[in-house]
């Protein structure tokens, strides 16, 4: 290939490269999976290696990240960044929109019609990207509002920000508006990587966001999953657009990515029900939101209203209640789940976080609270984690607070004197000395006799996606076990109407909860004529004993031993004999098990005390052996899965059993004898296993397209997929 050839190819592949990168980052519709993409994008490498003179601003080598900067230069926006006015309730919000009616009238265009754009309002960092000619040229932080830092390297390696205008008529100036932010999934699994690497975590995805984008090292930057969401057009030359809802429209087409929820409204009272509804979608967003954007639509009217210092008065930010909030640690208590694992939690001074009161929250364990340093004492700063699971972030070491009495002290010198908590060295629910096995972060109590672990495993035993025992939850589990009428889950099946409700000395005799209805018999002496929760239950259990026995093995509550490995378990040990004779090398051998798992299951059974249980769920019929009906024959026959994170609509069940239904097999891990990995929200490693070993990797639509199914929602909520 001569230079004239070789020229012509980098082009070609430049357009192609970005058009991909575009379908990927931005659409989310690839065409071409992984490593198609990358042998192009080698090639590209190796020509620009060859010539280096080919090499251009708006190639895709740059988003690999430079060398290090020296620092930052300071950049002047083509046009001010403002910031917004906020208002907090709707009362405000009305407000706001009165005045502005006003000042329209005033300057005689009362009669004009308004219309209003509502948008999240992203919790990132605030940007602007320049294009010159069509080519990115400078990205730049907001700063003051007039003057920012020039981070464009940095930008450069954010795939979704767009190297080259996909439009053909490319203005000779255009300034785009922006938002980087880390998606909630992505920054865990950083947290996750850097806690392994012992290094601090990041304390909130903005914040991470922010400090990625201003790292002097590109590269790093580089290594970190960020996006972008864009939003309006500043500064620009050639551009003709009438309205915001023009200029989104744009963006979209020039190659930008636009929040596909942004709605355009007629009337303050759609503009407070659609910015309601952000705030009610909030939680199942992949992104933080601290609120909605409000915009007068017409550029037009944009101008008349102009701006009052440094805000637009044709722009308002209607905030949420917030997710953060700091508040007083009183002390750090102790749960034991069913397995033994001592759980930390925080008990704090109620305060209102995201909507809710909030009064305990999750510590995970003991090395996550040494690594940040929480002190029972401390204030500290309580997260609402995707506005749904309370956690504490971090102590507040800054600045003064009131101590018990009134006075003020400084939260400093308060920490440092504040005592390290550590792990009980007794179970908190059976006295036994707790142990902690090497190479493992839990603290568990071996007690397997220990009430905290027989009132998790029962509640694990009858739940939905075990033994599905309707009419007995949480507290009906904690009373029967404290009035001493089950002490294990076989002891489920010994229950009796009596133990519920009966009669004596005349009266009816219930537990909370439960009661009957007398009446005269023939002979006049009074009965027990109805009981209708305690017969409800009591048939529940009954029909329990005919779940398959996969599920059996699963509300046994084994560690590691999900539906999914219970499921292939059973496959090739279909009777409870068959898998007590198994030793663990035989185990290791299921595919989807390994020999974690396997020692996991041989220890279980193995216990002189879950044989006894086990025994006992056989006497009282429940089924312990599984009849292998032939698979289902269909369009999947022979394919393998692998699920894995939250699906929008399906639980893992539901999702299992479609598979199963077109002929498919359902496995727990990914290997190179996985044919699809189907990946929903916060997938986890099983995502990055998937793309090392070149499996396909699909969602939740395509899943239903290969299958012929039709999805149904969960009506109380969605299963995380581990």
């Amino acid at each position: 290939m001569n230079e004239a050839e070789a020229a012509s190819r980098a082009a070609e592949l430049r357009e192609t490269i970005n058009r991909h990168a575009h379908l990927y980052y931005v659409l989310d519709a690839p065409e071409i999976d992984d490593a198609a993409y990358d042998a192009l994008y080698r090639e590209l490498q190796t020509l620009e290696e060859q010539y280096p003179h080919l090499r251009t601003p708006d190639s895709p080598t740059h988003r690999v990240g430079g060398a290090p900067l020296e620092g930052f230069t300071q950049v002047r926006h083509l046009e001010p960044m403002l910031s917004l006015a906020n208002a907090r309730n709707e009362e405000e919000l009305l407000a706001w929109d009165q005045r502005n009616r006003r000042l329209l009238e005033a300057r005689g265009l009362g009669d004009e019609r308004l219309r209003y754009v509502v948008e999240p309002k992203i919790d990132g960092l605030a940007i602007s990207l320049t294009y010159r000619d069509g080519v990115f040229a400078v990205g730049a932080t907001r700063g003051n509002g007039e003057v920012g830092e020039d981070v464009t390297a940095n930008l450069r390696t954010v795939g979704s920000i767009p190297l080259r205008l996909l439009t053909g008529d490319a203005p000779p100036v255009v300034e785009v508006r922006g938002e980087v932010y880390l998606p909630l999934a992505a920054f865990r699994r950083l947290n996750e990587q850097r806690i392994a690497a012992g290094l601090p975590a990041f304390v909130n995805p903005r914040n991470s966001a922010a400090g990625s984008i201003r790292q002097l090292d590109p590269r790093l930057a580089a290594a970190r999953p960020l996006d972008v969401w864009c939003y309006a057009v500043g500064y620009s030359e050639g551009l003709d657009l009438r309205d915001h809802t023009s200029a989104l429209e744009w963006l979209r087409a020039a190659g930008f990515k636009v929040n596909p929820g942004i709605v355009t409204v007629n009337g303050i009272e759609d503009v407070a029900a659609a910015a309601r509804s952000w705030e009610e979608r909030r939680a199942e967003l992949d992104y933080d939101i601290d609120g909605a954007v409000v915009k007068v639509d017409a550029f037009a009217l944009q101008r008349a209203l102009g701006s009052v210092a440094h805000d637009p008065r044709w722009a308002i930010a209607f905030k949420f209640a917030p997710s953060t909030m700091t508040t007083r640690l009183h002390s750090i208590e102790v749960n034991v789940g069913r397995t033994g694992v001592l759980t930390p939690f925080a008990v704090l001074e109620p305060v209102f976080v995201g909507g809710v009161t909030v009064e305990r929250a999750t510590l995970h364990n003991e090395d996550d609270i040494r690594r940040k340093d929480i002190r029972p004492g401390d204030d500290v700063i309580v997260q609402r984690a995707g506005d749904v699971i309370p956690q504490v972030v971090g102590p507040v070491t800054t600045g003064e607070a009131e101590d018990g009495e009134g006075r003020r002290e400084s939260r400093e010198a308060r920490h440092a004197a504040l005592p390290e908590w550590s792990m009980p060295r007794s179970c908190p629910a059976c006295g036994s000395e707790t142990v902690r096995e090497t190479g493992e972060v839990a603290v568990r109590c071996p007690n397997r006799s220990c009430p905290a672990q027989l009132i998790e495993s029962i509640k694990h035993f009858v739940s939905k996606g075990a033994m599905d025992i309707e009419g007995i939850g949480d507290e009906t589990v904690a009373l029967l076990h404290e009035q001493g009428l089950i002490e294990n889950v076989a002891d489920l099946y010994g229950l009796e109407r009596d133990h519920f409700v009966r009669l004596e000395a005349g009266r009816v005799v219930a537990l909370p909860g439960f009661g009957g209805k007398t009446r005269r018999g023939d002979g006049g002496e009074l009965e027990l004529a109805e009981a209708k929760r305690a017969d409800k239950v009591l048939a529940a259990i009954e029909q329990s004993k005919q779940r398959p026995f996969a599920r059996v093995l699963f509300a046994l509550g084994i560690r590691h031993v999900g539906g999914v490995t219970a499921q292939a378990l059973v496959e090739r040990y279909p009777s409870m004999d068959a898998l007590l004779e198994a030793g663990a090398e035989d185990l290791a051998e299921v595919p989807g098990i390994g020999p974690v798992v396997a020692e996991a299951v041989t220890q279980f059974l193995g216990d002189e005390h879950n044989r006894e249980t086990v025994e006992k769920l056989r006497a009282a019929g429940v089924r312990l052996v599984e009849e292998s009906p032939a698979r289902a024959e269909g369009p999947l026959t022979g394919s393998t899965f692998v699920l894995t994170g939250r699906l929008p609509n399906l639980t893992r069940s539901q999702a299992q059993e479609l598979i199963e239904a077109a002929g498919g097999k359902v496995s727990s891990s990914v290997s190179r004898a996985t044919d699809y990995v189907v990946a929903g929200e916060d997938p986890g490693s099983k995502l990055d296993k998937a793309s090392s070993l070149g499996v396909a990797v699909i969602d939740e639509v395509e899943l239903l397209e290969l299958t012929g199914g039709e999805g149904e929602a969960q009506q109380d909520g969605q299963l995380s997929l581990p």
